[in-house]
This record gives structure tokens, C-alpha cells and sequence, in this order.
């Protein structure tokens, strides 16, 4: 189920009043029909036959003659009833709640789960290597055989954890085969819902996989990782409800719950580093792109993000510096795009203490 309140409607949507004064057949019916349709609309389809339902009393009680006085408050419950009804089936999930569920998982050692943080347990000369994948676009068998190539350059890294920054398909099928693609005994995923992603559809692949014995861990419900000289904080989702292919199903979040992730995030000690679905505004030749909501907010460290262009971003270091870095893996889908072709990319993200490194990674194949 869900663990938090969707996104809430605006307030023209959920602001449908009913005067318990009466109204003359043609103004009513004009001002209720006009408030219907819009109403209707914004309804999904289980809570469609409720609201018809109360739409057709409401038009009947105003038909002609002025209704009882009792009638229209319980005509105006009805209504909001339906409508907050609509709003839990339309609205996106959040992407951020204290109350969500807390992942669980079967991990490898040093891997634990404590709450909604996953742990790393070696000691602080440990040096730990992340490989970072984005943007699979869905299972193409091309697609498919990149992931597997790059898993292998991921292997000859030592990778201790993948993250997922989304777009890794939206059915189930489609992310039971990216993500088990990405997914080793060694090296748990975290992934993280996208653009693409449909919440209900990356639970279910998810739950798939650890009947499998597969270790990959719901980045909507990871909200940290922590590690002995690093924090890592986790924002899947996107911004708006127009980025999100799966619609309702799909995950978002709201400008309060960027600022309020980041402020945690800058009082950490060590490395602090947020890992995003999304990019944050950035200029590229001009054109500006990513979320401005991402892009502002208190001193950290590293902000690693998907893609807002298909290549990676080159090698580059750095530490506690409070500089707000940023890096991209840049694309793993296979598939031809326009307006140019790219080779299926991902990313190396190294920790050493309190620094760390960034490395491309291309399947040149």
C-alpha cells in the first residue's frame, strides 16, 4: 500500500461548493454542468461512478424546485467524498515520507538495512566503489547485452553497490530484466523510480527478483546510504506529474521535500553526496535544462543524476568541499536516438575517506 499522502490536487480541482439556498433551473444547471465537466475530468475511472452518481442527484435536487433544506450539506459530502476519492487514485506517489515501509532485503556482507538506511559495516580505510546506471529506456535484447557489458566492466572495478537513477523501464517484465540484469550476489542495486518507472510495477519486479534471491532494494523506500566517512541521500521521482510516463502510478516529489533532504544532508559528517532520478538545472550551449528545485539549497558536496544528455560526464574528483559538484552517467539504453547516435554509458563512483572519484564508463562494443 501506500506509505504517504499523494500529491495534492489544486485547489480549482478540490474547490466544488454546493449553496443550500436554491438557484432557478437555468443558472443551476449551467453553473453545475460547467463544474461537473470539469470535475469529471480530473476523476479516475474507479471513482468515476461515485461522483456521476452524486452529480445526478445534485442535478435534480436544483431542478426546479428549491430542495430541502438538509439536502445540499449532504449532497456537498457526497461530492467531497468522490473527489478525495479521485485525488488518491490520480495523484503520483511521493517520492519522500518519513511513514513509508522500510525496505527489506536478503544482503551480502557488510550490507545491512537499519530502518529506511543502508549500512556499509567495513572500516574507514575501506575504499568503496559504486557503479552508477541510468536511463535503460526498457529491455530491447540491445539494450539488455549493453547492461551485461557493463556490469562486467563493473566487476573488473570491484563494484561493492549499483545505483539505478531510474528510466530503467516502466512494466514489470521490462524491470525484472534491466535490473536483474545489473544485479550480483556481491553488489546489491538500489534502484531508484524514474521517469519512467510505474511505483506499482517496480515493486512487483522487485519482489519478483528476491524470490530469486536477487538483492536489488526499493530506492523509494531507501531513503540513505550511509558509509563510515560518506552519506549518500536518495531522491527518486520527478518534479512534475508531466515528466512521468506511468501517469498516477509514477513517483514525485515537492520542492519542500528537496530542501528539507538537503539541509539533512549538509549536517552530516564526511562526504555528502545526493544521488537523483532527475538532473538539476543546469546550461548546456544555452539551453538550459534539469530542475531548478534541485539546483539550489544548502552546502553539499556531490549531486550525482540522471541523464539530461546521453553521454557521461568525463573524470573529475573532489571532496568536502561544499562545491555541489555534479555527475551523470549518462545513458544505457542501446537503442538509436536523435538527433545523434551514442554508445550505452554508465559511471564509477569511488569513495576514499573523505574524497572522491569519478570515472566514465562507454560500451564501445
Amino acid at each position: 500500500m501506500r506509505g504517504a499522502q499523494p500529491v495534492v490536487m489544486s485547489p480549482e480541482s478540490s474547490n466544488v461548493r454546493v449553496s443550500d439556498s436554491g438557484c432557478s433551473t437555468a443558472d443551476c444547471e449551467a453553473n453545475d454542468n460547467a463544474r461537473s465537466s470539469r470535475t469529471l475530468a480530473l476523476l479516475a475511472p474507479s471513482a468515476s461512478l461515485t461522483l456521476t452518481l452524486t452529480i445526478t442527484t445534485l442535478l435534480a435536487a436544483c431542478g426546479g424546485k428549491r430542495p430541502p433544506a438538509s439536502a445540499a450539506p449532504r449532497i456537498a459530502n457526497a461530492l467531497a467524498a468522490a473527489l478525495t476519492a479521485a485525488e488518491h487514485t490520480k495523484a503520483p506517489w511521493r517520492c519522500i515520507a518519513a511513514d513509508l515501509p522500510e525496505p527489506t532485503a536478503t544482503l551480502p556482507k557488510p550490507w545491512k538495512l537499519i530502518g529506511s538506511s543502508l549500512q556499509h559495516d567495513n572500516d574507514k580505510d575501506h575504499e568503496l566503489v559504486i557503479g552508477v546506471v541510468a536511463d535503460a529506456g526498457g529491455a530491447d535484447p540491445k539494450t539488455l547485452a549493453a547492461l551485461g557489458r557493463l556490469r562486467a566492466k563493473l566487476d573488473d572495478a570491484h563494484a561493492d553497490l549499483v545505483l539505478a537513477l531510474g528510466g530503467m523501464g516502466t512494466t514489470q517484465p521490462e524491470l525484472e530484466a534491466t535490473l536483474g540484469v545489473l544485479a550480483k550476489p556481491s553488489s546489491p542495486v538500489v534502484a531508484l523510480p524514474g521517469d519512467l518507472e510505474s511505483v506499482a510495477a517496480e515493486t512487483a519486479a522487485i519482489a519478483k527478483l528476491g524470490t530469486k534471491n536477487v538483492a536489488v532494494l526499493d530506492g523509494r523506500l531507501v531513503r540513505w546510504i550511509e558509509l563510515p566517512d560518506a552519506s549518500i541521500a536518495l531522491l527518486p521521482g520527478a518534479g512534475s506529474r508531466l515528466r512521468l510516463a506511468a501517469g498516477g502510478d509514477g513517483c514525485a516529489w515537492q520542492a519542500d521535500d528537496v530542501l528539507q533532504l538537503y539541509q539533512e544532508l549538509a549536517a552530516k559528517p564526511g562526504l555528502r553526496i545526493a544521488a537523483l532520478a532527475e538532473a538539476p538545472r543546469d546550461d548546456h550551449g544555452g539551453e538550459p535544462s534539469g530542475e531548478a528545485d534541485l539546483a539550489v539549497g544548502p552546502a553539499i558536496d556531490l549531486l550525482v543524476h540522471g541523464p539530461t544528455q546521453p553521454a557521461p560526464s568525463p573524470a573529475r574528483s573532489g571532496g568536502r568541499d561544499g562545491t555541489r559538484a555534479s555527475v551523470t552517467p549518462g545513458t544505457a539504453d542501446a537503442m538509436p536516438r536523435l538527433p545523434e547516435t551514442h554508445a550505452p554509458a554508465a559511471g564509477l563512483l569511488t569513495i576514499h575517506g573523505t574524497t572522491w572519484t569519478w570515472k566514465p564508463l562507454v560500451d564501445k562494443s
